[in-house]
């Protein structure tokens, strides 16, 4: 059977004629696309509370933390600055349970744009609530929508360790997020940077948990085969 990979959705709590002013709860089709193509079976999990996770987590084989809003501030000890965009306390609480379960199952978990910055807080690292926070002596936008599709590579990461076999050393990816990694959680390790130092790929130091968490969208960029071994890379360790 096919690994059923738990991607956990968004709620779109807009005004729009296309729900007839309803919130709905949603996934980008890229997340779905990405888990198909590379074998597994997507099941897109709703923002419940956190004492229902159990029984979510009881229904899949894997965890996927995809993109969203800004992680609350006071999950890793800070208070919010001014420069902090929406948040959502409830999903955070929701997917910080779902991935202690995962991780203390050794269940495989990817995290992508705020999945990662989740992964990090939820080991006890920090983040730059926004990278105009960041001194840094080169400067790359980050934050790089509308101006760009998000399909467009926008700037250059520098690959390591194992993560070279799949993506090369270095690499051109698409770049929508003023959050980054500040502190890095002391069971993981950098497997990117961009060139300004940001740190866009982590993985955990010991062999026994099987995490990626990558800062950039893949799933945007389905299209470049190296986009699509993350994932394919991923749904190997169901092998």
């Amino acid at each position: 059977m096919k690994p059923r990979i738990g991607i956990v959705g968004n709620v779109f709590t807009g005004d729009s004629e296309i729900f007839y002013h309803n919130h709905a709860t949603y996934t980008f089709q890229g997340n779905i696309d990405a888990i198909i193509q590379a074998g597994g079976l997507p099941v897109v999990i709703p923002i419940q509370s956190e004492g229902l996770a159990a029984e979510y987590f009881d229904s899949i084989d894997g965890l996927f933390l995809p993109g969203g809003q800004d992680v609350t501030p006071s999950l890793y000890v800070q208070e919010p600055d001014p420069l902090l965009k929406t948040t959502s306390l409830k999903r955070d609480k929701f997917e910080l349970a779902l991935f202690k379960l995962a991780w203390d199952a050794h269940k495989p978990i990817l995290g992508i744009c705020r999945g990662v910055q989740v992964i990090n807080v939820a080991l006890g690292g920090t983040l730059y609530q926004d990278q105009s926070l960041l001194k840094r002596s080169v400067d790359i936008e980050h934050d790089q929508a509308p101006e760009f599709l998000g399909n467009v590579p926008t700037h250059a990461v520098l690959v390591d360790g194992n993560l070279q076999k799949i993506l090369g050393k270095k690499l051109l990816v698409n770049s929508l997020h003023h959050q980054m990694i500040k502190q890095l959680a002391n069971p993981l390790e950098s497997l990117a940077r961009a060139e300004d130092g940001v740190i866009e790929a982590v993985q955990p130091k010991d062999a026994i948990h099987p995490l990626l968490g990558i800062q950039w969208h893949p799933e945007m960029m389905l299209d470049h085969p190296e986009m699509r071994a993350i994932f394919t890379n991923y749904l190997s360790l169901f092998d």
